[in-house]
């Protein structure tokens, strides 16, 4: 259950309050002459509900109030907020003084100091309010930012200032604001209860399972990196101790973090007992440079390899066609034997049957098979030849790697040979280059094996999916189709109670529009196409009313209380001088006026009323908090607005 307004109290330069009392589950009416500060209460609400620029504008207002406050009501919990008048030009003020508790007393003027900032109070009054951690994310692709459910947010539907009641365009408070309208369609599943208290619990579920998966993602993958830096430098450093007797000379080198660690550990254990001959630092740099060289051969054997499958690649059509005219031409002149086995004593060139084998015929006569069968098996192989090219790449990839490998353990032999050359002491040598094995050790990240992770990652995708299936944003957007189907019930019955243009038809809200429709058999109208401003009016009020009705049923996190700022207006323009159309309309205003009691009654929220009528009848009296029609009587009491700072 959300809250209500209980006081308005006001504070002047002296220290005395002006309150304005309201009653809880009510109909409240504050009637009055024009320029009495009846609009400035709506200003004076927003304000201390944590609006950043919403003081009101009247000269005595600000010129004659030191503090602004508010008493809100929820069950038997009272929360007081007071906040400073900026004053001195300013739009708003930081300075903000709140207490909680029940049978709340009202602070003297001198106890009301800071104790909240601006953002604390937006955090109190969302709580206060009942609304959870619900957190809005557009769908994937678009461009908007995510947000936060707030205050801000709930109190969009408990204003109707004088601008809005009677508004075609736009149905709700700020609807003509930047963003605003994009803003209240994202969050109205969520305040009129499509979005329930379990989807919050799993949306928050999913939001701190997709955080953790990221931040796990981004640490293997840093892991992976620091992977391969550990290695090349790993490798760098045990090729030094190699060179300096650390590490025997036919040290291979690790490909596991563990091993790493172990061969390094026992290079910083290792206690040469002589000088490493100058001749060992040059061996190790031969062989060295020895396989690089043979490496480098390699290399060139297998690029020259790839080059020529592809070039085999490219003309592989053009081949098979060449193959086949040469053939055809050697067939042609009868070179090539068809069909007859090596045994025919035949002149290869001439076929004639010969009737002593002449010298080597049989020698011509098996290479001319062997050319027919060569020509026959030439042709074009392409998937073959990209395999080949493949295996080709991958081979050089190895051997490049190697390559770099051998290029950093000789810079590394050249560099630390450089470094410590005038150093003739082994020992002296060997500790430095085991002082930088153990910084390194000390230093590195410790690279651990990703399976945890992975298997982690695996496990955190599989529950995300579930949670993405349980949260289907479409059928919340279903639920949200049917509250206000539901809520269209009984709009309509006001509608035809209030006897309105198209009120023999289904009236609803249009999330999508943000506007009301008449749902017809020639099809939707729109409010704007439906007749003049008393039935605009008149479709804001019921509305709102059929909104907050369903907002107290289900207890639903925004706040129970609506503001009507001159609902009447519709019907009594100041240049009317009609007196038969006066009273039709006051016949209209009456029922108006009848409806909101009926619906307010027993349905647990609060209607305040910021009226320019004063019907003198008793029912209409009794709904009266307020009337300031004498010059004595307004917002800011007269005595104050003559009063000069003692």
């Amino acid at each position: 259950m959300s809250f209500q307004i209980k006081e308005i109290v006001l504070y002047n330069l002296f220290g005395e309050k002006r309150i304005v009392y309201f009653d809880i589950n009510a109909v409240n009416i504050i009637t009055g002459a024009s320029g009495t500060g009846k609009s400035s209460i709506i200003h004076i609400v927003r304000y201390c509900l944590g609006e950043s620029n919403n003081i009101p504008i009247r000269k005595e207002i600000l010129e004659k109030i030191s503090w602004f406050g508010i008493r809100l009501v929820r069950d038997q919990e009272e929360l007081f907020i007071a906040r400073l008048n900026p004053r001195s030009g300013k739009l708003s003020s930081e300075e903000i003084y709140f207490e909680k508790r029940h049978n709340l007393v009202l602070p003297p003027l001198e106890q009301l100091s800071q104790n909240i900032n601006l953002d604390g109070l937006v955090t109190l009054l969302t709580k206060f309010s009942g609304i959870d951690d619900y957190e809005f994310e557009p769908k994937e692709g678009q461009t908007r930012n995510p947000g936060i459910a707030h205050i801000g947010k709930a109190i969009i539907y408990c204003f109707q200032k004088q601008g809005e009641v009677g508004n075609q365009d736009f149905l709700f408070h700020r609807q003509g604001e930047p963003f605003l309208p994009q803003s209240i369609k994202d969050y109205m599943p969520f305040f009129m209860g499509a979005v329930d208290k379990n989807y919050v619990l799993k949306k928050s579920e999913l939001n701190q399972l997709k955080n953790k998966l990221r931040r796990l993602q981004i640490l293997v993958d840093d892991r992976n990196l620091i992977k391969g830096d550990v290695f090349n430098r790993a490798h760098t450093l045990i090729a030094e101790a190699v060179s300096f007797g650390l590490l025997p000379n036919d040290q291979t080198m690790p490909q596991s973090w563990a091993e790493i660690k172990s061969v390094l550990i026992s290079a910083i254990e290792e206690n040469p007992e002589q000088i490493l001959p100058e001749i060992e630092f040059e061996k190790k740099i031969n062989q060295l440079f020895e396989k690089r060289k043979e490496l480098h051969n390699i290399s060139l054997k297998i690029s020259d390899e790839i080059e020529a499958l592809e070039a085999l690649k490219k003309g592989g059509v053009g081949f098979a066609q060449e193959a086949n005219e040469q053939r055809a031409r050697l067939s042609s002149i009868g070179l090539l034997p068809v069909n007859r086995g090596l045994e025919q004593k035949i002149c290869p060139f001439c076929e004639s049957e010969l009737t002593k084998p002449a010298p080597g015929a049989n020698d011509i006569q098996t290479n001319l098979l062997q050319i027919s069968k060569q020509l026959t098996g030439v042709k074009t192989d392409l998937p073959h030849i990209k395999k080949l090219i493949a295996d080709a790449n991958d081979r050089l990839t190895i051997v490049l790697k190697e390559i770099r490998n051998l290029n950093s353990q000789m810079q590394a032999i050249q560099r630390v040979n450089q470094k410590i050359e005038d150093i003739q002491n082994i020992n002296e040598k060997c500790a430095l280059i085991k002082g930088r094995l153990g910084l390194y050790l000390e230093t590195i990240v410790d690279v651990a094996d990703v399976e945890t992770e992975n298997d982690e990652i695996a496990e955190l995708k599989r529950r995300i999916e579930t949670l993405e299936n349980d949260i289907d944003l479409d059928e919340t957007q279903d639920r949200l189709q049917s509250i206000l189907l539901y809520i269209s019930q009984e709009m309509t019955e006001m509608a035809t109670r209030l006897q309105l243009e198209y009120s023999p038809h289904p009236i609803r809200i249009d999330p999508k529009k943000l506007t009301v429709v008449a749902d017809t058999e020639d099809g939707e109208v729109t409010m704007k196409k439906m007749g003049s401003e008393h039935t605009w009016m008149s479709l804001h009020v019921i509305t709102h009313l059929a909104l907050h009705r369903w907002f107290a049923k289900k207890r639903l996190p925004v706040p129970h209380f609506i503001f009507f700022d001159q609902p009447s207006q519709a019907y009594f323009p100041p240049e009317m001088s009609d007196n038969s159309r006066r009273n039709s309309d006051m016949i209209s205003v009456n029922q108006l006026f009848h409806l909101i009691i009926d619906k307010v009654k027993d349905a647990g929220f609060q209607v305040i009323i910021l009226e320019h009528v004063d019907i003198q009848q008793d029912w209409y009296q009794k709904m009266i908090r307020e009337k300031w029609w004498d010059e004595e009587k307004k917002l800011v009491p007269v005595s104050w607005i003559h009063s000069e700072l003692k």
